[in-house]
């Protein structure tokens, strides 16, 4: 059953349009993520659906009884709200801000029960505010104030969670752990959340709901949703997107340009695979430098950006070995580069013969990383090829800017674009 049902819904400011037309549904258990960029419509959306303000058009049904027919106490018993803002008028300690949660349920002449209170008691110790309850709610930090607010919605055991930026105020250490409470402590509850960071939307919700200019820009998984077009279109800039190590999940990196450096040149290549290389990827795209990259196989991430960047890429099928033309293309690229960069990635014998190709150009080959992040699963050669390289005048890196910082070129006193032809210096 939909637990929440938005229906062509509109929001106006007297003649101003916020909102045009919403529509979608939630299911219970779900978690879906609102983004978009500032003013598009993402706290009035939630305002709208906990009936703050009055939508000009449009119905939200939660559980199939529209919104408008429900009481204020049966709202609040099925919808709670941790709003964008934490300022609380009032010295009320952390444990009465919590049991506000419990009022809905309890009559108007009662007294809080012993259940009441075990449900605080423990919605406090899952966000770690219990040390707090005693406090009066205005003399702690911004961050403690928030976790009690999200507390404070956890005691009311809502059908539906409405997040306006709830965690926005908190380190990135709490606000993990207090959507991962979510996800595990509000299973049978549908959520919604308002979310400025794309990579958390991603991580935690099932799908992302994308407004841009008073509409739904897009509605889907994060794979559909988070895709370098989209977010170019909606917030006007330039993305790698590439899928988390651990999760497989979208996350996104700008494009960005270091406003310090000049504008850079040469022809670099680029090894790498496994994700490891997209961020150098898209630093280098923008710095004028002609890239090149491979072998990948194409379902490497780092295909995927290379390709997405129109950069220019060596590639073989899934579990293929590198084939004759890819190397005799591979040595071709190599020897046109002035720089060659080796991303530590891991090394199986598919890949190997690109760390074998490089080892002809120790002098203008850099290694991003050091040869213990490789994972070795040649029996060692890999890790042999590393340390001669290494040996005949490699360097090694630690970081993608001090790889930038190779890249500058030595021109009297600044850095410039050079003439065609000419050579990487300021590299040994």
């Amino acid at each position: 059953m939909k637990a929440v049902d938005v229906i062509d819904l509109d929001v106006r400011y007297g003649a101003h349009q916020i909102l045009e037309a919403i529509a979608f549904s939630v299911h219970s258990g779900e978690m879906i993520g609102i983004c978009g960029p500032n003013g598009s419509g993402k706290t009035t959306l939630l305002k709208a659906m906990s009936r703050i303000i009055a939508p000009a058009a449009g119905e939200v049904y939660y559980n199939g009884e529209q919104m408008d027919t429900l009481s204020f106490r049966m709202l609040a018993q099925r919808v709670a709200v941790v709003p964008q803002e934490t300022a609380i008028n009032f010295d009320f300690t952390v444990s009465e801000i919590v049991m506000m949660g419990r009022h809905p349920y309890i009559g108007r002449f009662a007294s809080e029960s012993r259940e009441d209170h075990a449900i605080c008691d423990r919605v406090m110790r899952l966000a770690n505010v219990s040390h707090l309850a005693d406090m009066p709610v205005n003399q702690i930090s911004g961050g403690e104030r928030q976790r009690v607010l999200i507390a404070r919605a956890l005691a009311q055991e809502p059908d539906v969670l409405l997040l306006d930026e709830a965690t926005s105020h908190l380190d990135i250490s709490h606000q993990i752990e207090i959507l991962s409470i979510i996800r595990k402590e509000m299973e049978k509850t549908a959520t919604i959340s308002v979310f400025h960071d794309i990579n958390l939307a991603s991580c935690y919700c099932d799908r992302i709901v994308l407004l841009n200019d008073r509409k739904i820009a897009a509605m889907g998984t994060p794979v559909q949703v988070i895709t370098r077009d989209l977010i170019r279109c909606v917030y006007g800039i330039d993305v790698i997107v590439s899928s988390h190590p651990t999760t497989g999940r979208p996350y996104i990196l700008p494009a960005y340009q270091d406003p310090m450096d000049e504008k850079r040149g040469g022809r670099v290549h680029i090894i790498c695979g496994g994700s490891m290389g997209s961020q150098l990827l898209g630093m280098l795209h923008l710095t004028g430098c002609v890239l090149s990259a491979g072998v990948l196989n194409v379902l490497d991430s780092d295909y995927v950006t290379a390709r997405d960047l129109g950069i220019p890429l060596i590639s073989e099928a899934p579990f293929a070995p590198i084939s004759a033309s890819s190397s005799s293309l591979l040595k071709q690229w190599l020897e046109e580069s002035d720089l060659i960069i080796l991303v530590a990635m891991p090394v199986g014998m598919g890949n190997l013969s690109n760390l074998r190709m490089v080892s002809h150009y120790p002098k203008k080959t850099v290694i991003l990383g050091s040869i213990d992040e490789f994972e070795d699963f040649t029996s060692g050669e890999a890790t042999m090829i590393l340390g001669n390289l290494l040996e005949g005048g490699g360097e090694e890196c630690a970081s993608p800017d001090q790889v930038m910082k190779r890249l500058c070129y030595r021109e009297e006193s600044s850095c410039s674009v050079p003439n065609s032809g000419s050579r990487l210096e300021n590299l040994t």
